[in-house]
């Protein structure tokens, strides 16, 4: 049994656009602490030295191994089995960090529209529907999820163009400045602006990891994301400088006042449809990062890198039902005890290597497997490739160098747990008469064989 091949380019963008953009909502609060100027600044410069070189690496690399697993596979060709189960695990552990983000916040949104107030005994269960009714949403496969993201797609950008509509007569340039806020130091406003930018101009590899459900992923994933990622720019600096026309006072905004902005321009339908279309934002974020982070387990586990369990396919809608029943279970737990901002900043930093191997992973495929090729591959050989994968690995090391000290010891307490989750998972495999130190799993092998990759034993490669 199979997964089917269900998301086609029009439902590819679409949850692209809800898991990896969402819309500008939760910039608000970022304006205040790094000025309008340089956050504007910063969301334009940011693509450019980050989202772009991205954007092409994993376009080069689906277009290569157009893999169930994405990452997992691109490290496993790259770097065999020990060292991709870690990142994979560091990987996987910055989604599931951020999905758990998403319920609670819902729930919040949705608690002060209503009542007014966040009541703690109405949280808990509005956090289970979320959890359950998209983990059912998506065992009954990616047609629906896709379909779904189609529609709050829609439901976003609907109110955010209208919003635009309303403030073009009144948009000019002069309303970026200043450049910083009075108080506070420029090292600190940067921190806050780059910080921000890199987590929203970021996860453009999570998709890959469903590329056995994309229709022609080797092809299809590359054009999407040259469509996307100049909308997404687009959909972050368009709402903030409609929202400065609005309301340029911009020291005194706080969480959700891109709705109050929209009020100002088109009264109160149009702030009650940007605040509906936040909430719609959270809840299509959740919904997508379940899809991805079900993929993961699923080809680690039909690797027999993870219990077999995790890569069965439920018997009408051939979906890895296990493996997101198992993240229901876990995000039900986190909906009980996180800390939204605790959550944010762990995940972004274990993140940051699985970042690096992801840019560094060309360079490696490229020189183990230099028959390699796909439909798209980034042009000028290595003289590009180099400059492309190591600017953005300088940014993730920022990430680091911008972190508090406490937040970087708990980041290092996650990362040392992976060799023990490895060797706990190898041994429960090997009693099950499971193999998990193979070079590379059949498919793996079988994708370098349609690449006419053969790996050359002088630079370290599997036969």
């Amino acid at each position: 049994m199979s997964l089917r091949r269900g998301i086609n380019p029009l439902a590819l963008f679409a949850t692209m656009f809800v898991v990896l953009c969402g819309g500008p909502f939760g910039m608000e609060e970022i304006v205040p602490l790094a000025g309008p100027g340089l956050f504007a600044l910063v969301l334009l410069v940011v693509p450019v030295l980050w989202a772009i070189p991205y954007a092409l690496i994993v376009a080069e690399l689906v277009s290569e191994l157009p893999m169930q697993g994405g990452t997992y596979q691109w490290f496993r060709a790259g770097l065999g089995p020990f060292w991709s189960f870690i990142f994979t695990y560091l990987d996987w552990l910055a989604w599931a960090l951020d999905a758990a983000l998403y319920p609670a916040l819902l729930a919040g949104y949705l608690m002060m529209g209503f009542f007014g107030e966040a009541s703690s005994w109405l949280r808990v269960p509005i956090c289970l529907a979320v959890i359950w009714g998209c983990c059912w949403l998506n065992i009954r496969g990616v047609k629906e999820v896709g379909f779904f993201s189609t529609v709050m797609t829609v439901m976003i950008l609907v109110p955010v163009v209208s919003m635009l509509a309303f403030a073009l007569p009144e948009m000019r340039l002069e309303q970026f400045s200043p450049l910083l806020p009075a108080e506070g130091s420029p090292w600190t406003a940067l921190n806050y602006a780059v910080v921000w930018a890199i987590w929203s101009y970021s996860g453009y590899t999570g998709l890959a990891t469903a590329s056995e459900e994309i229709v022609e992923p080797e092809r299809t994933y590359p054009k999407v994301l040259a469509v996307f990622i100049p909308i997404s720019i687009a959909a972050y600096v368009l709402p903030l400088w409609a929202a400065l026309a609005a309301d340029p006072n911009w020291a005194a905004w706080g969480p959700a006042h891109l709705s109050v902005a929209a009020g100002l321009l088109g009264g109160t339908l149009l702030a009650t449809l940007v605040a509906s279309a936040g909430q719609v934002a959270a809840l299509g974020l959740y919904n997508g990062e379940q899809l991805i982070l079900g993929r993961f387990l699923y080809a680690m586990a039909r690797d027999g890198m993870l219990p077999p369990a995790l890569a069965r396919l439920h018997p009408r809608y051939d979906t890895p039902h296990i493996a997101l029943v198992f993240h229901a279970i876990l995000f039900s737990v986190l909906s009980l005890v996180f800390d939204f901002v605790e959550l944010l900043v762990l995940g972004a930093l274990v993140s940051v290597p699985a970042y690096i191997l992801t840019f560094l992973s060309p360079l490696i495929l490229r020189w183990k497997y230099p028959n390699l090729r796909g439909p798209f591959r980034i042009p000028g050989g290595w003289p590009v490739i180099i400059p492309t994968a190591l600017v953005p690995s300088a940014l993730a090391v920022y990430l680091i160098v911008a972190a508090e000290y406490e937040s970087l010891i708990g980041a290092l307490g996650f990362v040392a747990a992976a060799p023990l989750i490895y060797a706990a998972a190898r041994w429960y495999n090997l009693r099950h008469g499971i193999d998990t130190t193979a070079p590379n799993p059949i498919e793996v092998l079988e994708a370098l064989e349609r690449g006419k990759a053969r790996p050359d034993a002088s630079r370290g490669g599997d036969d």
